[in-house]
């Protein structure tokens, strides 16, 4: 058995089919977008490849690189001590999820969903050749759902490998990929293979961002956060929701979702350098229409608030630049920054109207 699922009603949407129920979820064990620029240097760059290389070099190279996350938790009903859905506590915590993280430099930082770190007491982190150490989070960009956790290396050990960052504004439809992680929990470094079929694709169900990758790579609950390869082996995505026909079971996606690996790459390098990502932040809750972002509440003395924005207006355009699917408003708003003003036009009862918002800072934990 493996470890039990967290309940997570944020990342799971239920949506209707035309011939099943479909599922989108987080592909956590148990349980289940920005602006893309070319990223600097910061982390390990990958040396020039003269070709492509086979799916078996791109995972030999890669897998010592990726890791199994085990998330602890303290708490909750009070259980006789001893086997815990087949998982002994350890230290007061028992697992309640794990997923998939990689390696990106020699100081022993990975890089996972948040969702994967969540509520996490404890962070247990197994290597390919099943050696365990203990990590601690670092920060989290919840609206990106990237986290970055440390490594607790005994002293005179290093990472057994790195992975780098390519850059992914090169992918393609039709580009061949690879997808690394951690299947059902238990089956530790999966690999499998596929091609991209889309870029630019927005889920509703968690992921309000048209940043993700859509791949045919097959991928299972437990491989959030594990790395989307090219065939050079450089980290283009991070594997992070799946949709299937299956409403539950153990069935693999049927289209996988990846975050996109330059904005990823530049939320890792904040994580890294200041604990935290600082966003943009308007204040409202709502939805994404073909024309439109309608507003369903506004957060009381947030940015929306105090320029006027009320429920049930539809944003059209900030900044002159209109809002529909294809540009979302959070991918327009996260090309600006905290403090700047931006002109947000709105549609109120078939009139349309522009207010000035200073846009604040995202809170922690917002997403």
């Amino acid at each position: 058995m493996g470890p039990t699922t967290p309940t997570r009603p944020s990342r799971i949407a239920m949506l209707s089919g035309a011939a099943s129920a479909v599922v989108v979820g987080a592909l956590l064990t148990g349980s289940p977008v920005i602006a893309q620029e070319s990223p600097d240097a910061t982390l390990a760059a990958c040396g020039a490849s003269a070709a492509d290389s086979s799916v078996a070099d791109v995972a030999e190279k890669v897998n010592p690189a990726v890791v199994t996350i085990t998330n602890l938790q303290r708490g909750g009903m009070d259980l006789p001590e001893g086997i815990i859905g087949g998982d002994e506590p350890i230290g007061g915590a028992r697992p309640v999820g794990t997923g998939t993280g990689f390696i990106v430099d020699n100081e022993g930082h990975v890089v996972t969903n948040a969702h994967v770190v969540d509520g996490a007491s404890d962070l247990v982190v197994a290597f390919e050749d099943g050696r365990e150490v203990a990590a601690t989070v670092v920060g989290q960009d919840d609206l990106l759902d990237i986290a970055v956790v440390r490594l607790d290396l005994p002293d005179g050990s290093g990472v057994p490998a790195v992975a780098c960052f390519g850059d992914s504004e090169t992918l393609r439809p039709g580009d061949q990929v690879v997808a690394i992680g951690s299947a059902l929990g238990e089956f530790t470094n999966t690999v499998s293979e596929g091609t991209v079929n889309a870029k630019g694709r927005t889920l509703d169900g968690g992921y309000g961002l048209s940043s993700l990758i859509q791949h045919d790579a097959e991928i299972w609950h437990g491989n959030s956060g594990g790395p989307l390869l090219n065939l050079r082996g450089e980290v283009v995505g991070v594997n992070a929701a799946g949709i299937s026909g299956e409403m539950m079971g153990t069935a693999p996606a049927d289209i996988a979702f990846a975050i996109d690996g330059n904005a990823a790459r530049t939320s890792v390098e904040s994580i890294i350098v200041d604990g935290t990502v600082e966003r943009p932040y308007l204040g409202i809750q709502g939805e994404t229409l073909p024309l439109g972002h309608l507003v369903d509440d506004v957060v009381a003395s947030g940015p929306a608030a105090d320029a006027g924005l009320l429920p049930g207006d539809v944003i059209v355009a900030i900044d002159g630049e209109a809002v529909t699917r294809k540009t979302a408003l959070l991918d327009i708003l996260l090309q600006r920054n905290a403090g700047d003003t931006v002109e947000v036009t709105v549609d109120r009862d078939g009139d349309q109207q522009t207010l000035q918002v200073i846009l604040g800072e995202r809170p922690a934990g917002t997403n």
